[in-house]
């Protein structure tokens, strides 16, 4: 009896043992997967707070214009007889935990698309009218920084012979030599500024596709090709496609953007933005009308314009998570069976005569 009694209670110790270890393997098993839920989530926290804008400063790099001017600290304004030299100092520290490769380069003062200054782009002489690249005025400069130093760099900036006309806007672009997609720090240089020679004039450049944010975007561009800094100017812009079923009303998706810019820099383009989202970019034809208002003017727009196949197909293949119309496939095999019965009717009809 005792025996009997000591198995009894050796079977029921082995199956609160089994019970136990199945209690803290499922446990384990809840923890593991909340580790990797919460892993998860945090991955997707994470790439959704890194998302990269279209334009960004360098991170831990600080630029400064070592100037006397204390109206505006943040550029350095020029004023000279032609052929004069004057020298600029830059200041450049290093805020991170690794040394850092720096390249700070001349060039022209462009407009990004949130209507700012920016000086991220190379410009030369001759785009969108420029007379005077800046590049053409300094050498730009590498420069190495270890954690935490600074340096200060001097260029030496020579006025064209010839009398500036008009507002040129130069500047330095700041980026990191081994990741220059990273973002970039730019610094003003105003040339000549005063009162306009002359008006400004926009007018539409062309249309460029591109991936921003791994989503499709069509870029219509239009140009200041004037000496002169536009301010306050509110931009309407629509754009569609132009061909055959749209002109039939089949298609009749228009994009629409209303964007205001609060300076437009001289001798530069205005890039305007139409968000694609799912939507694959389309080769063909585009048809853009619009209006640009401001206190010094009004502008007009009206053109046609083409996006080539290769064009379309570099951006598509980059994109995520496209979405393809396929109307025109519907069309066409509608197109198809309707001629095909109708060539089954002419038959019959034609056998019975």
């Amino acid at each position: 009896m005792v025996k009997k009694e000591t198995k009894v209670s050796q079977l029921h110790l082995d199956q609160i043992t089994h019970v136990t270890e199945d209690v803290v393997a499922a446990k384990m098993k809840s923890r593991k997967a909340l580790f990797i839920l919460v892993a998860i989530v945090a991955f997707i926290l994470a790439i959704l707070m890194n998302v990269d804008p279209v334009k960004a400063d360098i991170r831990s790099v600080s630029v400064t214009p070592l100037i006397d001017n204390a109206e505006m600290p943040d550029r350095f304004v020029v004023k000279g007889n032609p052929g004069s030299v004057t020298k600029l100092k830059l200041s450049v520290t290093n805020f991170g935990d690794m040394p850092i490769k720096l390249r700070v380069e001349p060039t022209n003062a462009t407009t990004s698309m949130d209507g700012k200054i920016d000086f991220s782009q190379n410009v030369e002489k001759g785009n969108y009218g420029l007379k005077v690249a800046f590049a053409d005025m300094t050498e730009g400069q590498t420069v190495k920084l270890k954690i935490n130093q600074t340096k200060d760099l001097t260029f030496a900036v020579r006025l064209p012979d010839d009398t500036l006309e008009g507002t040129v806007i130069g500047g330095f672009n700041v980026f990191d030599v081994d990741n220059p997609n990273d973002g970039s720090t730019g610094v003003g240089v105003y040339l000549n500024e005063g009162e306009p020679s002359t008006k400004g004039d926009l007018k539409i450049n062309d249309v460029t596709p591109k991936i921003i944010n791994e989503q499709p975007h069509i870029v219509v561009n239009l140009v200041n090709d004037r000496a002169v800094v536009l301010k306050n100017v509110t931009v309407q812009i629509r754009l569609k496609k132009n061909n055959w079923y749209n002109k039939l009303g089949i298609d009749s998706k228009e994009d629409i953007t209303d964007v205001t810019f609060a300076k437009i820099a001289p001798n530069s383009k205005i890039p305007l933005e139409f968000n694609q989202k799912q939507s694959p970019i389309q080769a063909g034809n585009y048809w853009v009308e619009g209006k640009a208002r401001s206190a010094s003017g009004t502008w007009n727009f009206k053109k046609n314009l083409t996006i080539t196949a290769e064009q379309a197909n570099n951006v598509n293949t980059k994109a995520k998570d496209l979405i393809y119309d396929k109307t025109v496939v519907y069309l066409l095999i509608i197109g198809v069976l309707t001629s095909l019965i109708i060539l089954i009717f002419w038959g019959i009809w034609y056998q019975r005569r």
